[in-house]
């Protein structure tokens, strides 16, 4: 791995550190780009362009409905949306993956580099940065932070963050560089930092409790808004800190929030998040059903899909404890008997991209399996009688006395997890296996995920520390599989110096995933689709979250 060095200074790829005036029609055509991906009539587009015309709009307050409550704000448990939404725009991180330039770019680091062996790693820290209590965000202020990430607090019995792999220690040199060391190679630590699970924090929050950290109005980060008032279970409301200015070197906005005040409230029932928008309750929602696109983008408002760059596809996570799939012809046979394109055709919208592997399409390293994924019906027939699992009276295969029935669990954060599964479930009695679809249902999930004996998981994980810390742990609850000819390739990839060598470990990494072994059923890319309305002034980040200081809100 060769040494890079990213600089706020001298690296021409990235955009020049621009006023706030002068930035405002680049922001103006990003948004207008944005509006025309949502899908609807002709009226609908060109209402959402008139929306979108005009220089940004400054002040008022932004209402975002959420699906669920938030009881647990610790930086280390923001893997879940409702969390990294808001988190998003109190926290900010080293590193920036940029969606568009589709690499990272400085943050609070305004250079960083790595040693050609990928465990010696070196931020400049950017000066003038303050928490929202005052404090310097200055190089020892990142070093406790990293440390806390690495290693976890053990006083807190906070855990150490799972993309931080290898993390040794980190040290001070000079006086605003930071150089961390690896115990051993991890070429992803860097786009580990670029992740909300390593928001920075105070050095005052680091010092509170469990209970503290995990606590909204305690946490002091650097981002642009801050904590201003709560309702539990109700809304939490953040307000815009007037002196920010320190942005990811290629955010349009330079300098503080365009809006007062955004205001987090949650709408967990599905159905009404499109009437939502439409009576001007709420400015922006995530998790529209798509029977609800059509609707929301006809009335003149918006449907915005955010793509999930950095997360895996949506799939079906396997788990082999109750030995039912342990059998690699087993998965290899469920994979291919999934007809994806009906899924599409019935369950999903035009918002959504079939998966073609486990990483999303414009994820790093992407390799196209398409062609293997093909609807096969008769060959997983073929594979399933070579496993020894032959068709019962029923119809649903048994060996050894044992029938064929698998069960998947999920979280119902996915609008429309539950009906694809609900169209597994037919697609996989026709090659005889029976279905538990146990998706959406929050309960079940509670007690399904320790359970290693439950067949499949419905998921998708960010990718920031890369596949392996999704897959390798032997006691990961996500999957409960640990596979050592599979860790032994996540671990050379990690070592691996980007360029051609890393690129064929990935490669390999997703044909053993999703086809070889068949680890992974995957269905489609990960997106987040928001209904927003017509005056709401939005982009996201490539891990769908809302970037509400560049926001804005027009017509009121």
């Amino acid at each position: 791995m060769t040494s890079r060095t990213v600089s706020s200074h001298n690296d021409a790829r990235l955009r020049p550190v621009l006023t706030r005036r002068s930035l405002r029609m680049t922001a103006m055509l990003g948004i207008a780009a944005l509006a025309l991906t949502a899908c609807g009539s002709t009226a609908d587009t060109a209402a959402r362009q008139d929306a979108a015309s005009g220089e940004p709009v400054e002040g008022g307050t932004l209402v975002y409905a959420e699906v669920t409550p938030i009881n647990n704000w610790q930086t280390q448990a923001a893997r879940f949306y409702e969390k990294s939404n808001v988190l998003n725009s109190v926290l900010d991180r080293l590193t920036y993956f940029d969606p568009e330039q589709g690499e990272l770019v400085p943050w609070i680091a305004s250079e960083f580099s790595a040693n050609p062996e990928a465990t010696e790693f070196t931020f400049t820290i950017r000066p003038g940065v303050t928490f929202s209590d005052g404090t310097p965000l200055d190089a020892e202020a990142v070093k406790l932070n990293l440390d806390a990430l690495g290693l976890g607090i053990e006083a807190a019995q906070i855990q150490p963050n799972v993309d931080f792999a290898g993390y040794a220690s980190a040290e001070v040199i000079g006086e605003d560089q930071v150089k961390v060391t690896l115990s051993s190679p991890n070429a992803n630590f860097l786009r580990a930092t670029s992740s909300v699970t390593a928001g920075l924090v105070s050095p005052a929050t680091l010092e509170l409790d469990a209970a503290g950290q995990s606590a909204i109005s305690k946490i002091s980060g650097s981002g642009p808004f801050v904590f201003e008032s709560e309702k539990p279970d109700e809304e939490v409301v953040l307000a815009k800190r007037a002196e920010y200015a320190w942005a990811p070197e290629t955010s349009a906005n330079q300098g503080d929030a365009y809006l007062d005040k955004v205001v987090v409230k949650y709408l967990p029932e599905v159905a009404h998040r499109a009437g939502a928008v439409q009576s001007g309750q709420v400015d922006l929602v995530r998790g529209l059903q798509p029977l609800d696109e059509k609707t929301l983008a006809g009335s003149g408002n918006q449907v915005l899909p955010a793509e999930g760059v950095d997360l895996t596809a949506n799939m079906a996570a396997v788990r082999i404890g109750s030995g039912k799939l342990a059998d690699e012809e087993v998965r290899r046979a469920l994979q291919i008997g999934i007809d994806r394109q009906s899924i599409k055709d019935t369950v999903l919208s035009d918002s959504y991209e079939l998966a073609a592997s486990v990483l999303n399409h414009k994820a790093p390293g992407f390799t196209d399996l398409s062609d293997e994924l093909e609807y096969q019906p008769e060959e997983a027939r073929k594979l399933l009688d070579a496993a020894g699992w032959k068709v019962g009276a029923d119809g649903i295969r048994e060996k050894d006395g044992v029938k064929l029935e698998v069960t998947v669990t999920s979280s119902n954060n996915s609008v429309v997890i539950k009906p694809a599964f609900e169209l597994i479930e037919q697609q996989w009695r026709e090659i005889g296996v029976k279905l538990n679809n146990r998706a959406g249902d929050n309960t079940f999930l509670a007690t399904a995920m320790p359970d290693p004996n439950v067949e499949f998981f419905g998921t998708r994980q960010f990718i920031y520390g890369g596949l392996g810390p999704i897959f390798e742990p032997a006691n990961n609850t996500m999957t409960h599989t640990s596979d050592p000819e599979l860790n032994a390739i996540f671990a050379a990839e990690r070592a691996a110096a980007p360029g051609p060598e890393r690129d064929a470990l990935l490669a390999e990494e997703q044909q053993a995933l999703v086809l070889d072994k068949a680890y992974s059923l995957v269905l489609w890319d990960e997106v987040q689709v928001y209904g927003a309305h017509s005056g709401t002034h939005v982009e996201f980040t490539s891990g769908t979250a809302p970037v509400f200081q560049g926001a804005w809100k027009t017509g009121g």
